[in-house]
């Protein structure tokens, strides 16, 4: 069996969450060949700077336009975020990739991608059957594509979404959103703030900028930095150099402390150790956070769907949003210092944990292929 899951790295979370519904498809059927593709990887440079371009230009420069732009796409039900002829002409990779790869099943992660496995499907350069895997706490018209046989959903918001859209009902599970198999493991936490320097019990906070956007995390350390209440402050920058140079330029002063870490596969660990996670609300991120049962602030918020992914863990009583690094610091300390609170929030995180999410996936990934193969063997016959 071939698989093929396909993604576009637009920040980091679809590429995370195809690679766990990979790795979970392939213990699944140890003797498929499963092969992750990042459709941006290989593109050629003109299609990056009129596709991606664009988008990065306006999360730093204008959010306003883009706060219009998507919520247009939205209003007016766009049919994709390119003309096919563009994902053709500037993603031949992915094309040739799937004509020569040959998929009995293709598992897309991320709204192109599922735009580029309708397309090929409609050349007729695959018949594999398409499942969309949704990795936020919203959808657009444009998942909505006729060739696809099943949808992956966050929640019952999404899938109310997705039918008012169009998509049949009984092809849309509830699956919730796939994390890295890091997070069914019971990480040690004295272990972890051992690694982290930590000696003494003063409150850990999580601080990440996500993987999309602009960010001031820098700033929001500033703050805390003035506080002078007591906490242990573990900056994560990731693949964001400017950050993590903001960040090391930093000084602060007892009873705080800041430990500025960058790309590191330890964040399941620093989540079950952290009191509180300050962060932007991508979807993987809240996934991850309710696993944890980790209470959140979240700063910044990119228009779109990370508004609407703060806006459901905010509804259910796990998280607060805040605008500017004050708000933001301010926040952090006032929910040290209500224990009540922060342990309440935790536990409303909690309530918003799927851990089978990967697992369910995978199997419905796995169970579209049975009427297909039937098909085909009704053909060859």
């Amino acid at each position: 069996m071939k698989i093929l899951v396909l993604t576009l790295s637009f920040g980091s979370g679809h590429v995370r969450a195809a690679q766990a519904v990979a790795d979970e498809l392939s213990r699944q059927v140890p003797a498929s060949k499963v092969l992750v593709v990042d459709a941006l990887e290989e593109c050629r440079w003109l299609f990056r700077a009129g596709y991606e371009w664009p988008y990065w230009l306006m999360l730093r420069y204008a959010p306003g336009l883009w706060d219009r732009f998507s919520t247009a796409r939205v209003n007016q039900k766009h049919e994709g975020t390119a003309p096919a002829w563009a994902f053709r002409a500037g993603c031949p990779k992915v094309f040739s990739t799937i004509r020569s790869f040959n998929p009995d099943l293709i598992v897309a992660a991320e709204v192109a991608a599922c735009e580029m496995a309708a397309i090929a499907r409609r050349l007729g350069l695959t018949q594999a059957p398409i499942l969309s895997v949704i990795t936020d706490y919203e959808s657009e018209p444009i998942w909505v594509q006729p060739e696809v046989d099943g949808f992956s959903v966050a929640d019952e918001f999404v899938r109310a979404e997705m039918i008012s859209w169009g998509a049949p009902a009984d092809r849309i599970s509830i699956c919730g959103i796939p994390l890295d198999p890091a997070f069914d493991v019971l990480h040690n936490p004295k272990a972890t703030r051992f690694r982290q320097g930590i000696s003494d019990n003063f409150p850990m906070v999580l601080l990440m900028g996500g993987g999309m956007g602009p960010t001031r995390m820098d700033q929001v350390v500033e703050r805390l930095g003035e506080s002078n209440e007591p906490m242990h402050i573990v900056a994560v920058a990731g693949k964001d150099k400017h950050a993590l140079r903001r960040l090391e330029r930093l000084q602060v002063n007892a009873p705080v402390s800041l430990r500025v870490v960058g790309w590191t596969d330890e964040v399941a660990a620093l989540m079950q150790a952290a009191r509180i996670l300050v962060t932007k609300p991508g979807g993987l991120t809240i996934a991850e956070a309710a696993l944890c049962s980790l209470p959140a602030v979240f700063f910044d918020p990119i228009p779109g769907a990370e508004f609407v992914n703060a806006r459901r863990m905010v509804d259910a009583g796990a998280a607060v949003v805040t605008h500017g690094p004050s708000e933001t610091a301010q926040a952090i300390i006032s929910l040290l210092k209500d224990d009540k609170a922060t342990d309440a929030m935790a536990l409303r995180s909690q309530t918003m944990a799927r851990p089978n999410a990967r697992r369910e996936i995978a199997s419905l990934a796995l169970a579209l292929l049975e009427p297909f193969a039937a098909a085909t063997h009704r053909r060859t016959a």
